[in-house]
């Protein structure tokens, strides 16, 4: 093997050997992650998919939860400076829990339930795997998965447009290092939602780039999957992608080819289908997400003008998170830089970045709950992950420090289609 050769098998090896350092940590991780009350959900309906009743799979899922929170408690009292010399009481713990829930987690409302009910997609696809490692592993493991081949879809990304091997790995790295896999690695649904949106990225800059048919099957599946999965999600991005598409169609005219109308049809046919199915099966609307955070899971009667209090609440949450990430500005720094990044690299592309990023804003705006914000605003770290990747690469060529990508750099106002 001479020189060259061996020097790319080294590059094709990168993202493999990121893929797998992530898995090792996380790995050895999973005794620190939390099998939480949305977690006890999908597990209790992955054990319905299974063929376990109502009741059987309610006592299994609860099972699963008393377990972990005992074995929570016990680190935690590992890390007491008084009770760490204590025997453990963990088994006594599990036993009082399971007494205490014997009816399920709280909340128990049929409304709440139904929110739980109506995203079949996470559950089902981990079925097999609870049946196979148990409740906590088994949702983990897809998540898991999922969160893995999400790194990998952002190295293809970067390398379909034209970035080199090492900016592309990094891309993977900072995906695998950033809240998208801090929150993609729990056994909740975040893992297959936000690999499911970087999949739509890659199929936008597919057809931007002229890839139709690749691009198209990769987005209609992709879109397809992750509304199955949390259609309220795949709601917003589709309407963001959809806006994005016409922006680029309105602003970008080398970007008005076959690619383009194409992302702009799916992603309005996506939003139109999702809003059809929701209307014709009644599915929980945004009216019905208001009620459930100020009534706290309808534990408290619902209020009126559910609409004000959202504008209230959010010139009250917006204000002070300015104000909170003025203390360490790491998050606004690095969405500048990616924003920056994929600007010069191609409009196009940096419009339904920006737009998949920002449904993150979206669903924080429409959920201000300071609380659960670095969960419900986690899309957002998909700008930096695939901007500042483009960003240093543009600073490394004007430095004349890295070797320039194939095919050159592009302009701000260059489209990604235009490339042949």
């Amino acid at each position: 093997m001479d020189g060259g050769t061996a020097h790319l098998a080294r590059l094709r090896a990168l993202p493999v050997l990121a893929a797998v350092v992530f898995l090792v940590l996380h790995v050895f991780a999973y005794p620190a992650t939390r099998f939480s009350n949305d977690s006890y959900r999908y597990a209790r309906e992955a054990y319905r998919f299974l063929g376990d009743s109502p009741r059987q799979a309610q006592q299994k899922a609860v099972a699963a939860y008393c377990a972990d929170t005992a074995r929570l408690v016990h680190r935690n009292r590992q890390l007491d400076q008084r009770k760490f010399r204590e025997p453990g009481r963990e088994a006594a713990y599990r036993h009082t829990c399971e007494t205490k829930y014997r009816d399920g987690l709280a909340p128990t409302s049929p409304k709440y339930e139904r929110i739980f009910r109506t995203r079949p997609g996470y559950p089902l696809m981990a079925a097999p795997f609870v049946a196979l490692l148990g409740a906590k592993a088994g949702l983990t493991a897809v998540a898991l998965a999922f969160t893995t081949a999400a790194g990998w879809l952002v190295y293809l990304l970067l390398r379909a447009l034209r970035s080199p091997p090492p900016a592309a790995v990094l891309g993977q790295v900072l995906y695998y290092v950033t809240p998208l896999a801090q929150w993609g690695g729990r056994p909740l649904s975040e893992g297959p939602v936000i690999a499911l949106m970087t999949a739509l990225l890659l199929a936008a800059v597919w057809l931007l780039r002229g890839r139709v048919t690749r691009g198209a099957l990769l987005f209609a599946g992709a879109f397809a999957l992750g509304s199955a999965v949390k259609y309220s999600s795949f709601l917003i991005v589709g309407l963001f992608l959809a806006a994005a598409a016409y922006a680029v169609l309105a602003l970008v005219p080398r970007a008005r080819q076959r690619g383009t109308w194409v992302l702009a049809g799916l992603a309005t046919a996506g939003t139109v289908a999702v809003l059809a199915v929701s209307r014709v099966f009644g599915l929980p609307g945004m009216t019905d997400s208001l009620q459930d955070m100020f009534t706290l899971h309808w534990t408290y009667p619902e209020i009126a003008g559910p609409w004000r209090s959202l504008l209230r609440l959010n010139a009250h949450y917006w204000w002070q998170w300015l104000q909170q990430e003025a203390l360490a500005p790491l998050l606004l720094t690095l969405l500048t830089a990616g924003a920056w990044g994929l600007w010069k690299r191609s409009v196009p592309v940096a419009l339904c970045v920006l737009a998949t990023g920002l449904t993150g804003f979206a669903t924080m705006a429409a959920h201000p709950l300071a609380v659960e914000q670095d969960r419900l605003y986690v899309q957002v770290w998909l700008i930096p992950v695939i901007g500042v990747p483009l960003a240093l690469e543009r600073l490394w060529r004007r430095g004349g420090t890295a070797p320039a990508a194939p095919g050159g750099d592009r302009t701000a106002g260059e489209p990604a289609g235009c490339a042949t």
